[in-house]
């Protein structure tokens, strides 16, 4: 492992209340989907909400939404919730 290769330390980040080592400094709405439900890729049936708190200052709480990401920080709490449409 050469020096470049080497990200930043894991954090632990909360997804519905379970908990996950995370590597990566970022995480996107995707990636929070699939840790709330691995191996079941979502529907044009399905639509997610991501909310999260604990995070960075100034961004503390909020939304995600597809497409985007939020800095991670040790601690991150993520609530996702799927709902499928009739």
């Amino acid at each position: 492992m050469h020096q470049d290769d080497r990200g930043p330390r894991p954090v632990t980040i909360i997804v519905n209340t379970r908990s996950y080592p995370w590597e990566a400094k970022d995480i996107t709405f995707e990636q929070v989907v699939e840790l709330a439900y691995p191996g079941q890729p979502p529907t044009d049936q399905d639509a997610y909400t991501v909310r999260y708190s604990r995070g960075h200052d100034g961004h503390g709480s909020g939304s995600l939404t597809a497409g985007h990401s939020v800095k991670v920080k040790n601690g991150m709490v993520f609530d996702v919730f799927r709902t499928s449409r009739s």
